[in-house]
């Protein structure tokens, strides 16, 4: 299915073209907060990887219709500008209350540039993927990933405490300029109803029509650019009008499952009577709110990323939440090529897998995160058609 043309080129292309244009430093903001976390055994991984991301990029592009195992790859190429060590971050698929991923795989080409693969947790915030290269001068680096993720039909008990966190203004996100609240009064539905106004946000944006070349991915900055192609710049402004109507509201960095090779992607989800709810203000799917299947989430936002966005640092433009795509950690390494940073999920099978299922995949994925390791079950999990070969894999034998 082809997509709207303003949405071509969504997420990091868009932030690496602008970034040309920020005077980014060449001394990016170190990481920072990160726990020491678990390097990622490489037994077979290639293998692994290889077989994953077939059976990712043979599955036929159409839209997720339910719940079920989707597949999702990735990759970056990046130059190694001088010796290193040198260390990127990069987000991985999250455990949520509708996902748990099954499997996941990384490898970096050439083999021996890569020091390690580790799974790090940011402090407050979202699992990472951290890999330490060294290598020579001008070497060129290819690192691609592959996940099986399970999304269920349901979600369990909320999730939403301390909802106000998502309230206060940030610096791409500024939901208390005059601007937005001027707008927000002109979408604001006589019912009063959060869906309605998501919708009312979700067909602004459509609308927009670009009166100038966007300089940033802000809320303001797209808000006077019109530029309605850039899905981080529509979810800063979507993500403003809520909490400008004292909605709590933060972006996510999702890849869609529609079986297209795009850039990361960003939708918004918001809290609605105790429930969050997700919308996609650039219309990738219109559904609001959306199904959980329609995306596998790869990191929720945070205030302090927000207003990081807005320092400028290497492979970024200006507004880009930090944490969401890569992050380099020093000034040796650049993206590099036209397939500098790349995502694309699909369909793999359509089931609704039982709670006894959900919960085993749960142990197995924790005892990935503490041991670095993948068992024996859940890479036959991966391959699972149906709601009874998926607990059965899972099932201790």
């Amino acid at each position: 299915m082809k997509l709207p043309g303003f949405l071509a080129p969504l997420g990091a292309l868009a932030s690496v073209l602008l970034a040309s244009s920020t005077g980014c430093s060449q001394k990016p903001p170190g990481e920072g907060h990160l726990s020491a976390g678990v390097i990622i055994e490489p037994a077979s991984m290639t293998a692994l990887q290889q077989q994953a991301a077939l059976a990712v990029t043979s599955a036929p592009p159409r839209f997720m219709k339910g719940p079920g195992l989707a597949g999702a790859v990735g990759g970056t190429h990046v130059k190694l500008l001088k010796a290193g060590p040198h260390e990127l971050v990069f987000p991985m698929p999250q455990l949520a209350d509708t996902q748990v991923p099954i499997v996941y795989t990384v490898t970096t080409t050439p083999s021996e540039v890569v020091k390690e693969h580790r799974l790090r947790q940011r402090e407050g915030s979202n699992l990472v993927v951290s890999v330490q290269l060294e290598g020579k001068p001008d070497q060129e680096v290819e690192i691609t990933w592959s996940a099986v993720v399970l999304i269920a039909g349901r979600s369990g008990p909320s999730t939403v405490t301390n909802s106000e966190v998502f309230l206060p203004s940030t610096a791409c996100v500024q939901s208390g300029i005059q601007e937005v609240k001027t707008l927000a009064e002109k979408l604001w539905p006589s019912n009063g109803a959060s869906s309605a106004y998501a919708a009312n946000i979700q067909g602004f944006i459509g609308g927009l029509k670009q009166q100038a070349q966007p300089r940033a991915m802000d809320a303001l900055a797209i808000l006077k650019s019109g530029a309605n192609w850039i899905c981080t710049a529509n979810a800063n402004l979507a993500t403003a009008l809520l909490r400008t109507k004292n909605i709590p509201a933060r972006s996510l960095a999702t890849i869609p499952t529609i079986g297209r090779r795009l850039e990361m992607h960003r939708i918004v989800e918001y809290a609605d009577r105790g429930q969050w709810q997700q919308f996609d203000p650039s219309s990738v799917q219109t559904d609001i709110p959306m199904k959980p299947w329609q995306n596998v989430i790869m990191a929720r936002t945070t205030l302090e990323d927000e207003d990081r966005g807005m320092t400028p640092r290497m492979g970024s433009a200006l507004g880009c939440p930090y944490g969401q795509e890569i992050e380099i950690l020093d000034s040796g390494i650049t993206l590099w090529g036209a397939d500098f940073f790349w995502t694309m999920g699909v369909v793999l099978a359509e089931f609704e897998a039982g709670d006894e299922a959900i919960g085993l995949a749960r142990a197995a994925w924790s005892h990935f995160l503490e041991t670095g390791r993948l068992s024996q079950n859940q890479i036959h999990a991966a391959s699972a058609t149906n709601a009874t070969a998926l607990l059965e894999a899972l099932r201790p034998h």
